[in-house]
């Protein structure tokens, strides 16, 4: 299966590193890189493992939706196996938050 990740969730991940970045000096682009590549890493390996990821029990509007969820890096993944109007399945990333900003 194909993973497909919603641009919004790029766009988090980028926005929580940059701000990570900004107030802890001592956390190094190195251990950025290497802490992004770990997630886009586990967020590709849900095109084979999606399935054994339980539904998401924290996030209402997850809940709601039926989505699953991923945890990796601290970071909380929303997803679903979507099947396509062309017949292809996919695994679509729709949402993701840090551990630390879920309230």
């Amino acid at each position: 299966m194909r993973v497909q990740i919603n641009h919004l969730v790029q766009d988090k991940i980028e926005e929580f590193y940059s701000i990570s970045m900004a107030l802890h000096p001592s956390l190094s682009l190195e251990s950025v890189i290497a802490k992004k590549d770990r997630l886009y890493s586990a967020l590709r390996s849900l095109s084979i493992y999606a399935s054994i990821y339980p539904l998401a029990r924290v996030i209402p509007a997850w809940i709601e939706a039926g989505y699953r969820e991923m945890i990796c890096e601290d970071f909380h993944f929303a997803f679903d196996i979507v099947d396509l109007d062309n017949g292809e399945t996919i695994v679509y990333v729709y949402d993701a938050v840090h551990s630390l900003l879920n309230h």
